[in-house]
């Protein structure tokens, strides 16, 4: 045998011996009894720190759940609150306003077709009683209801259309009613009710060679509009937040098995007269089509 062959000889019996040895002593290692609660520790600290976590997680999402509900709750009491208010302004004034105003107008529209035609005499004037009570509105507190909404709430969709949408409509409603007013200062003023182009001017009719002026007929006319808008915006907006809080209350009864925070309801049933009629506003909501569940 050469000496390479018996170094190569050598080199194969030393590394089996090694081999068999390492794995003898790997073997006899993780029969041991400190193997065996070097593990067993380890994997009870996982277990723990595991199931600690949980109950971090947990407990964190039960707070979660509480602080939304009543932030919810919050938003539905001050959409409820914007909603009563302008219900109040409809009752106690903009119903009436808009009423006699369209009855007042349609006579004056007939005296003055009449009048054209000759069929009522020249000196006569048309008569009726003008309505120059200036009406001021509580400042809706929109601000409030959008703080609360967009930083507190976990909302998407509708809802949150809704609130830009009420607070656009709150300061149209606003400027419609700063300018009724101005007209009407105006229109004490300058002692407006004894111009016989007053009528004229009142109810939007041409005068002077034809000249028409709307700002006081497009005033009520927005008026009244815009303040069935925030109604109605306002009112669904409760309805969705109601939603929106009542699933809220769910996942927690489900999820720690006990009763939930009551998450506040509004019923405008009393004023049910006073509520727009929904099929006006149908082409806004079929933008908003929910998916099933």
């Amino acid at each position: 045998m050469s000496k390479s062959e018996l170094a190569q000889s050598l080199s194969h019996f030393w590394s089996s011996i090694t081999n068999s040895m390492v794995w003898d002593t790997l073997k006899n290692f993780a029969n041991s009894a400190f193997t065996t609660a070097l593990i067993g520790s380890l994997a009870g600290a996982f277990a723990g720190a595991y199931a600690a976590q949980r109950i971090v997680e947990r407990g964190k999402r039960r707070e979660e759940l509480l602080r939304e509900i009543r932030n919810t709750n919050a938003a539905i009491a001050i959409a409820f609150g914007i909603c009563n208010s302008l219900l109040s302004l409809k009752k106690q004034y903009v119903k009436e306003l808009k009423i006699k105003y369209d009855t007042d107008r349609a006579a004056a529209q007939a005296f003055y077709e009449r009048f054209i035609k000759g069929e009522v005499p020249e000196e006569e004037l048309f008569s009726f009683k003008a309505d120059l009570q200036t009406l001021q509105l509580t400042s809706l507190p929109t601000d409030i209801l959008q703080e609360v909404i967009f930083e507190r709430l976990s909302l998407v969709g509708r809802p949150l259309n809704l609130v830009m949408t009420l607070a656009q409509t709150a300061r149209c409603l606003d400027g419609s009613i700063e300018k009724r007013n101005t007209l009407i200062e105006k229109y004490k003023t300058e002692s407006a009710e004894k111009n016989p182009k007053f009528p004229k001017l009142y109810f939007g009719l041409p005068y002077s060679e034809g000249h028409v002026n709307l700002d006081y007929p497009s005033s009520v006319e927005a008026i009244a509009n815009q303040t069935n808008d925030g109604i109605f915006f306002s009112n669904l907006l409760c309805k969705d937040l109601s939603e929106h809080g009542q699933r809220l209350a769910d996942e927690y009864k489900n999820m720690f098995k006990n009763e939930a925070p009551i998450v506040s309801k509004v019923d405008f049933g009393p004023a049910a007269d006073l509520l727009p009629d929904e099929k006006d506003y149908s082409d806004w909501t079929a933008a908003f089509v929910k998916k099933a569940s």
